[in-house]
């Protein structure tokens, strides 16, 4: 009989122990169910932000290529007008070129300015105003006044610039 006592609580402890085993693994398996989750929404979160990143500077890069454009050819016509070698067919040609240009950047510049906050945004919007009156202006200007013109949009420009490069480095724009 001395065997069946200890018997008796062996089989107790047994009997106890294979539920809280099972208690255990599942809790276990819990905990790293929740962790595997944090780890996916992590994840997911880091390739969303690298995509808009991408977007963004790729929109970036087109904006700066479209004010240059922009520039280069506002320059000649502003030039080409004030020599004299201007002829009207051309100039309707040349006016539809650059308020396409504006355009486009006025577009771009939206799209950037959805990734910033207000007081960027409203620098963008001078900007494309300000190249919108240069396009209307560029066959009409002196030269002194477009290259005064342009020097305030430059400094505009180079502004979203310094938007483009922090927005590069994940830095908040202000």
């Amino acid at each position: 009989m001395g065997t069946t006592a200890r018997s008796g609580p062996a089989i107790l402890l047994r009997a106890l122990s294979l539920p809280a085993l099972s208690l255990l693994i599942a809790s276990l398996s819990l905990i790293s169910s929740i962790s595997q989750s944090y780890n996916y929404t992590r994840n997911i979160e880091a390739v969303r932000q690298n995509v808009l990143r991408a977007e963004n500077l790729k929109t970036c890069r087109d904006i700066i290529e479209v004010f240059f454009a922009f520039r280069l050819r506002a320059e000649e016509i502003n030039a080409r007008h004030l020599d004299g070698r201007m002829e009207e067919t051309s100039r309707a040609e040349a006016r539809r070129e650059l308020k396409s240009l504006v355009y486009r950047f006025g577009a771009l510049g939206t799209f950037l300015a959805n990734f910033t906050p207000d007081k960027a945004r409203e620098r963008y919007s001078k900007l494309s105003w300000d190249l919108n009156a240069l396009a209307e202006g560029a066959m009409t200007m002196p030269a002194d006044e477009f290259n005064r013109r342009f020097a305030e949009a430059d400094k505009v420009f180079a502004t979203l610039n310094e938007d483009c490069a922090r927005s590069a480095q994940f830095v908040h724009l202000s």
